[in-house]
């Protein structure tokens, strides 16, 4: 028979490594998230557009609030329907095409502007490849 002190022990160890197993199995379950479709990195766009109030989206010369260009890609998206098959194809085709040729902008807090095509295309590399913690939250 085992003393008391034995079996607290014996406890305290099976307890230590049924936590590291569930550690393990969280940090495993975080980075085998499934990647997101073109239909959720679309929306990670716009919803990180909408989210950047810092910046100021130019659209024919004039500035327009984060809320404003997020609320524009929408309708564009809505209108482009079913011929936006993938993330590139709302990149290329309609986040960035512009009727009259010129392309869109985002200006920084510091002035800097780029293209939004390079802002997008920036922002995608973030969504797609997260932080491990993130990626486990952000659905």
């Amino acid at each position: 028979m085992l003393s008391t002190s034995h079996k607290s022990s014996r406890h305290a160890a099976t307890f230590a490594a049924l936590l590291a197993v569930f550690v393990v199995q969280g940090v495993f379950a975080a980075t085998l998230t499934p990647p997101l479709s073109d239909a959720e990195k679309i929306q990670a766009l716009i919803r990180t557009v909408e989210a950047r109030k810092d910046l100021q989206f130019i659209r024919l010369d004039v500035a327009h609030s984060a809320r404003e260009a997020a609320n524009v890609l929408r309708i564009k998206l809505a209108f482009a329907g079913d011929r936006v098959k993938t993330v590139d194809d709302f990149i290329d085709h309609v986040a960035t095409a512009t009727q009259s040729g010129k392309p869109y902008y985002v200006r920084y807090p510091d002035g800097t502007e780029v293209t939004s095509a390079e802002f997008l295309r920036q922002e995608l590399k973030r969504i797609e490849h997260p932080p491990a913690a993130k990626r486990a939250i952000k659905r």
